[in-house]
């Protein structure tokens, strides 16, 4: 997984914090159910939703055709296994949304705002992501785990933005945690009753990002 020079110092945060595993596979054939099992998941839970998955203790056993001594070696419930998903969701989000931001020309620190918001709403746009986080089905552990994964992207957008230095030396991290999680909560209230985002919703976001950040900017 790639990993941004600016982060090196710091571990981040997945790896100091575990999914939904009890343990994790060794074998090729663990791994391979296991993979099988959360594949399992992740579609009943963008066909069915969420409560279907957990609430019967043997629905995913059975469309994942795995036995009980199998399942429960690795995973407590069915609510383990969509921790373990989110976990996984978040991890390789994490990896490609550095990318993104690495990518970006750097001339403007508007970009910054630009790549930010688009990948948030290209993240909203997958099933999975509508159905756990904009419906809010998240365990506790999940939204600790989804804490933790905001309080590191807000240190890699800080780094974005001190690159245009010294325009925005007096921003935090804290400031940026702060946009993001109010960027969260809009693109939510975007995806809540359409599947594409609500356009008018999603500039309110832009603009509301854009002038957080200029009154920070020391300027």
């Amino acid at each position: 997984m790639p990993r941004s020079t600016s982060r090196t110092a710091t571990a981040a945060w997945y790896e100091r914090h575990d999914g939904g595993l009890r343990k994790q596979p060794v074998q090729e054939r663990s791994r391979a159910m296991v993979e099988h099992v959360l594949k399992t998941a992740s579609e009943l839970v963008e066909n069915i939703g969420y409560e279907a998955v957990v609430g019967s203790p043997t629905l995913l056993l059975e469309k994942a055709g795995v036995s009980r001594g199998s399942f429960y070696a690795f995973f407590e419930t069915p609510e383990s296994v969509l921790d373990e998903l989110c976990y996984r969701q978040m991890r390789d989000a994490t990896a490609t949304f550095q990318q993104a931001l690495d990518d970006r020309p750097g001339r403007k620190w508007t970009e910054i705002v630009d790549v930010v918001l688009d990948y948030y709403t290209q993240e909203h746009r997958i099933p999975l992501i509508r159905e756990l986080w904009v419906r809010q089905n998240l365990t506790e552990r999940v939204r600790a785990l989804d804490e933790a994964c905001i309080d590191d992207w807000a240190g890699r957008v800080l780094h974005q933005f001190q690159r245009h230095a010294p325009r925005f030396g007096e921003l935090t991290q804290l400031h940026c945690s702060v946009a993001l999680h109010a960027l969260e909560r809009l693109v939510q209230f975007a995806f809540t009753d359409d599947e594409d985002g609500d356009a008018g919703v999603l500039d309110q976001a832009h603009f509301m990002l854009t002038q957080f950040f200029a009154g920070h900017s020391g300027r």
